[in-house]
């Protein structure tokens, strides 16, 4: 069972108020598992699940801006309410169009699909959770989308939010519905919930400016209260300007909440 969803917020009132929801975790219905499961590797870590090599299916969700059903695999996050706000915004503009993204975190690939079908030039997908780039590239082929598509594994001994990338790599934008509650992971599924001291989010902010091409920005979907403040703190700290994408008021939100808010992180004038 998921914790309540976390999703991002936008610190810029561009968004119209979303009517907040009770934190409750989405339960869609699931296709059941294939009876017969492919052989597992096995764990890389005390706690850690093992997985297939060919995931066996969960469930197939539909989501109002892509033309065919979400394919989610075992192990692997679900929550669209998450990101709503997001991918509005993808789907309404042209944030995306002819732009090189990366996302942090891609889970089923459902943000980088509709970042994909809304003319993104490349994606870099990322995720501690092999399963879940399986799962991406597996929908993005349904999609015919797969050839700008880039799924890269990040290593269980550096998850920080750019461990993949190579010296000097930037994007146009850079994309997450991070984890916010503060916990150790104790399997592979768990990193997609708990970012302990939420040291994902530091890394994130910290090296933000150098991942980032000259005007570029950081989109970042949470849906708890408490992660959002922390996010709005740190980004003066590292020299960053922060917008709420959202017009309902943080101080009138239970902890948890769906929709989640996106924020927007932009480097200051005086950043490289």
């Amino acid at each position: 069972m998921k914790p309540l969803c976390r999703t991002g917020l936008f610190v810029s009132l561009l968004i119209g108020g979303l009517g907040c929801i009770a934190a409750t975790s989405c339960k869609p219905q699931a296709i059941p598992p294939q009876a017969t499961q492919p052989a597992a590797s096995e764990p890389s870590f005390p706690g850690e699940v093992a997985t297939p090599d060919k995931p066996p299916i969960r469930g197939r969700f539909r989501v109002a801006e892509l033309p065919f059903d979400i394919v989610v695999f075992e192990t692997v996050f679900w929550e669209p309410r998450d990101t709503s706000s997001l991918r509005k915004l993808i789907h309404t503009t042209d944030l995306v169009r002819k732009r090189t993204v990366m996302e942090i975190g891609t889970g089923s690939g459902l943000v980088a699909l509709c970042c994909l079908q809304a003319q993104a030039k490349r994606v870099v997908a990322t995720d501690v959770n092999p399963n879940a780039l399986e799962n991406a590239r597996y929908n993005a082929e349904m999609l015919e989308l797969l050839d700008r598509l880039e799924t890269r594994r990040v290593p269980l001994e550096d998850s920080s939010a750019f461990a993949v990338l190579q010296l000097g790599e930037r994007f146009d934008l850079i994309i997450s519905n991070p984890p916010w509650e503060d916990q150790h992971p104790q399997s592979i599924d768990e990193y997609a919930l708990y970012d302990h001291g939420l040291l994902l989010l530091e890394s994130l902010l910290s090296q933000l400016a150098d991942r980032l091409n000259p005007n570029g920005r950081a989109l970042l979907a949470y849906g708890n209260v408490t992660a959002i403040r922390k996010a709005i703190e740190l980004g003066p700290k590292y020299d960053l300007q922060v917008q709420v994408l959202d017009d309902r008021d943080i101080n009138e939100l239970p902890e948890n909440f769906l929709p989640g808010m996106l924020l927007e992180f932009r480097c200051s004038a005086s950043s490289p």
